[in-house]
């Protein structure tokens, strides 16, 4: 009966965008990140933006609502970048977002944006596409002349939190303006003052529930702890399931066996790719059909002396090879086109084919052959040159028994028999 000791849980921290991650949320683009244009990564604790800016160039929609991210940061790439929403999440200051030229719908709603870092709203002038604006939720929103500090740092927005923008609102904000600096200034330092005396009282009570105040550090906090609660329970569920399976005699999943139990290949094609091989006289081809659209990273293809294994998303192929291949020297190429990957193996013993002899080659190399003695024991060496009179003797013998030569009229006559006459 299996182990009823309940598993040693690890501390959960917050989830990493991995290149991994975001290939499993594209499964709508078979997994392909090069031509990626929208990527849902909501409600997944992750704690920080990273890999978009090298693996998603083409990205146009960034969902990142309800996560555990701290800052904007490594989007600066993402030039044809038109709506990112990052909802939900432990945001403090805007930044770092004048590389996303193309960026026309900002949602930063409930973030931690506080007057202190209001100012902040200015590094966005740049963003000359940005029409639409969301900091509902963040505390700044409930600073009196928060929506005519917005309104005349940035006259290229059209609506600011869902409402739209007149021409009047847009003209008294920019009048205000002066005003409303100073202002900001003198309540941006009180509110900091306030900010560091509760980080204070937190930091005295760090176990006490009741003491703590909503900020980043809660928030990340109560994220992690749910999701640990729930990793509980999944384990719990899976260890109650394991004991049912045991006691039904259900056995549980076995992997995938590639070789028999003498060391085999096994022949197998579980994502049933179309596939042709070819043997010739110095290798083996094998084009595989995969997906057009199957992104070539996805692709795992190994090559061995007497079979070749291509792995993609969990399937796998495998076929034996007619001969025995240099799994050095082979090569893999995809087409860009139509997707398929042609394997091209040399052979390790190349069938060599000779020149043709002539018939009377080969008829001479029989004379040769019958007329040969096959020496048996000890041979008298003494008499294996002949004297000068034998010589002598049996080239006269050759003389007599030769065929006379033949004529050169009837040699011709003979081969010009079937010959049309000559053109006058």
């Amino acid at each position: 009966m299996p182990d009823e000791a309940q598993p040693t849980m690890k501390k959960v921290e917050p989830e990493r965008l991995t290149e991994e991650l975001i290939r499993r949320k594209a499964e709508h683009n078979e997994g392909m990140l090069s031509n990626l244009e929208e990527i849902a990564l909501h409600q997944l604790d992750i704690g920080r933006i990273e890999t978009l800016n090298q693996a998603c160039r083409q990205l146009r929609i960034v969902l990142l609502q309800a996560n555990l991210i701290p800052r904007l940061e490594n989007l600066n790439r993402l030039k044809k970048l038109e709506y990112l929403n990052v909802a939900l999440n432990n945001i403090t200051r805007i930044e770092n977002l004048e590389g996303c030229e193309s960026l026309n719908k900002l949602d930063l709603t409930c973030n931690f944006v506080d007057v202190e870092q209001l100012a902040s709203v200015r590094s966005l002038r740049d963003n000359t596409c940005l029409t639409e604006l969301y900091l509902t939720g963040n505390p700044c929103a409930q600073w009196d002349g928060y929506r005519q500090y917005v309104l005349a740092s940035l006259p290229q927005l059209t609506k600011l939190d869902g409402v739209d923008v007149t021409r009047s609102e847009r003209i008294e904000a920019v009048q205000a303006l002066r005003g409303l600096e100073r202002r900001l200034a003198l309540d941006a330092a009180a509110n900091a003052r306030d900010n560091e005396a509760a980080r204070r009282r937190r930091a005295q009570e760090p176990d006490n529930e009741n003491a703590r105040e909503w900020c980043p550090e809660t928030r990340t906090l109560d994220a992690l702890e749910s999701r640990e609660r729930k990793l509980e329970v999944e384990e719990q569920r899976r260890a109650s399931q394991r004991k049912d399976d045991y006691l039904l005699g259900i056995a549980p999943d076995r992997p995938r066996r590639f070789f028999k139990e003498d060391g085999t290949p096994v022949q197998m094609n579980t994502g049933k790719w179309p596939f042709r091989m070819d043997e010739g006289r110095d290798e083996v081809t094998v084009d595989i059909s995969f997906p057009k659209f199957l992104d070539t990273a996805q692709i795992d293809a190994e090559v061995q002396p007497t079979y070749i294994r291509c792995s993609a998303k969990g399937k796998h192929i495998q076929l034996l090879l007619p001969d025995e291949v240099n799994a050095m020297a082979s090569t893999a190429v995809r087409s860009t086109t139509t997707g398929h990957l042609l394997l091209r193996c040399p052979k390790a013993r190349p069938l060599v084919e000779g020149l043709r002899a002539a018939p009377e080659q080969i008829e001479d190399l029989r004379e040769r052959q019958r007329g040969q003695i096959e020496l048996k024991g000890a041979v008298d060496i003494r008499n294996i040159l002949p004297d000068k009179e034998d010589a002598v003797r049996a080239s006269a013998a050759l003389a007599r028994e030769a065929p006379p030569p033949l004529e050169q009229d009837a040699a011709l006559d003979d081969d010009e028999d079937d010959v049309p006459p000559p053109l006058e």
